[in-house]
């Protein structure tokens, strides 16, 4: 959102604002995990980010716990080079020059990577001083695909057998390729084609590594995020419409604010956000071999608190939710588990499962809710058949599970 976006910029631009981070004083439980079934539970959220928190563990570590005891087994984290400042318990190391070599040195990386997530999202960017912007260098390419390659090769070794899906795309990038804000503006010829060429340089350093490296039930994927795919549907330049098309991605995460908000009840958001996601689509080139039946989701939907009316925000996040599982989304993550949301005047945007001041909202209990009846459900139904349900019969019932489950505790 807004505060994180002007952060992930400044990585080309400038340093925004930033609220202080702090250790409260406020105790809060960080529940125990209970085990999971081995599948995907569709909804999530993230940590990325630190303005606060409760114990002595690092807002990334701290978070990852608070995710998994939630009962989510998807994680979405940052990994990048504003590391720490997005994490501000991370001091910055002089010897961190890629990727690869944040999550080697820093210990509080690798013990989330580390955790029983069956999902893990990360925002990938670069750690080199590599550029797309102006175009990309035949020194800068080589930089870009060794950094990914190298990557991609660790986590299939360090996390050969695990289980593990790990899916690295970037924060949205429409707001790289128009500037921050800039919906009207139209992204110069130059700045398409570098990052049409950076994310395939990524998607075809992910598919060397994958190729060249012996690994068994553990995965990468190369996701690109979009968050302005209203322009595309009007025939307007932005990455759905004038870089998809060229690039053999993966997947596509939407960051959906701009049509998501737009209304109420589960059945308009439906309306408003199916043919934006139908479209997405459409851009891809056909690609075989990948685990899901589409090949888009929602990477971000979220709503602050109007007038302390934290069930309005529970319902309208339940809306989107109905409405992603209702489309058969592979993801549809909100924004987030600690809210990383200011207003200019410090007051907070409480766009969170838990508050600054230690409260689980509305929003928190139908997500636990939520992931403790399909995880009771999984494990009944391969009790009884002896195999997992289809993903036909998962939705179903996640659908007939999540309408029925209230907005508190």
């Amino acid at each position: 959102m807004k505060e994180l976006k002007k952060l992930w910029i400044s990585m080309f631009v400038f340093f925004p604002f930033l609220v202080m981070a702090q250790t409260s004083t406020v105790k809060v439980e960080v529940p125990t995990p209970e085990p999971l079934e081995n599948y995907n539970f569709v909804l999530g959220t993230q940590g990325i980010g630190g303005k606060y928190k409760f114990t002595k563990d690092s807002y990334l570590v701290e978070q990852a716990k608070q995710i998994r005891g939630l009962g989510s087994n998807i994680l979405k984290i940052s990994v990048s080079k504003q590391y720490h400042k997005i994490y501000p318990d991370q001091f910055k190391d002089p010897n961190i020059k890629t990727t690869l070599d944040l999550v080697k040195i820093k210990q509080d990386f690798r013990e989330v990577l580390d955790m029983d997530f069956k999902y893990i999202f990360m925002w990938v960017h670069t750690l080199t001083n590599a550029k797309w912007n102006d175009g990309i260098t035949e020194t800068e390419k080589k930089a870009f695909y060794n950094e990914m390659y190298d990557y991609t090769t660790y986590l299939l070794k360090r996390y050969n057998k695990s289980g593990k899906t790990f899916l690295i795309g970037n924060w949205e990038g429409d707001w790289l390729l128009h500037g921050m804000g800039n919906k009207k503006l139209v992204p110069s010829e130059t700045k398409i084609a570098g990052m049409t060429e950076w994310f395939q340089i990524r998607q075809q350093a992910i598919d060397d590594a994958k190729r060249d490296t012996k690994h068994k039930n553990v995965e990468v994927y190369h996701y690109i995020e979009v968050n302005l795919a209203l322009k595309g549907m009007k025939g307007e330049k932005c990455i759905s419409e004038s870089i998809l098309p060229n690039v053999d991605v993966d997947f596509v995460s939407y960051s959906s604010y701009e049509i998501s908000k737009r209304s109420q009840g589960y059945e308009n958001v439906y309306k408003d956000v199916a043919p934006v996601m139908d479209y997405i689509e459409s851009k891809l080139q056909p690609k075989e071999g990948l685990p899901f039946s589409r090949r888009v989701w929602i990477g971000e939907y979220g709503f602050k608190v109007v007038k302390g009316n934290f069930e309005e925000q529970a319902g309208r996040s339940k809306d989107v939710m109905l409405a992603s599982i209702q489309m058969k989304l592979p993801f549809c993550l909100h924004w987030e588990m600690y809210n990383n949301e200011y207003e200019k005047n410090g007051e907070s945007k409480d766009m969170s499962l838990i508050s600054a001041e230690g409260e689980k909202k509305p929003i928190y209990f139908i997500h636990n809710d939520y992931f403790i009846q399909m995880n009771n459900y999984l494990k009944a139904y391969k009790k009884a058949n002896k195999k997992y349900p289809t993903n036909d019969e998962f939705y179903t019932k996640a659908f007939d599970v999540l309408k029925t489950i209230e907005f508190n505790n």
